[in-house]
């Protein structure tokens, strides 16, 4: 929420200093009979400088200075991919040996319980014949 004052702010200020600086638009909104002539004249008026402003924001994506901002940006960006991806493979490979680890025990652990019981198997296999030799 506090996202969109801010921008809706902006916004605001961003027209009153196109108000402000445009003397044939405050004249024509002052003449303005209805808030809708009002809206149109002020879409006909942006639509005119829209032209211009997109000119200029064009030069000065274009300018020099922001092409050498943007250069450095792509290589931060560059390296902060690189150290997140090393971070990442790290992590991912601490996660295997944990895994590995983890089926090890496992397999520890499955191996003794299997012993336990094929132990009890045997013992309960010994008493069923020495109960079968008793009854014959």
């Amino acid at each position: 929420m506090k996202k969109l004052s801010l921008l809706i702010g902006t916004l605001g200020g961003a027209m009153a200093g196109y108000l402000f600086s445009n003397q044939k638009l405050r004249k024509d909104l002052s003449e303005a009979k209805d808030a809708e002539t009002a809206a149109r004249l002020l879409g006909k008026h942006l639509q005119q400088d829209g032209k211009k402003l997109a000119q200029q924001a064009q030069e000065f994506v274009e300018s020099d200075e922001v092409q050498k901002n943007w250069k450095k940006a792509k290589t931060y960006a560059q390296e902060s991919f690189d150290v997140a991806r090393k971070e990442l493979t790290k992590l991912v490979n601490r996660a295997e040996e944990a895994a590995s680890d983890a089926a090890g025990e496992a397999q520890s652990a499955a191996r003794k319980v299997a012993k336990k019981a094929a132990r009890r198997a045997k013992k309960t296999a010994h008493r069923m014949q020495t109960k079968m030799r008793k009854l014959l």
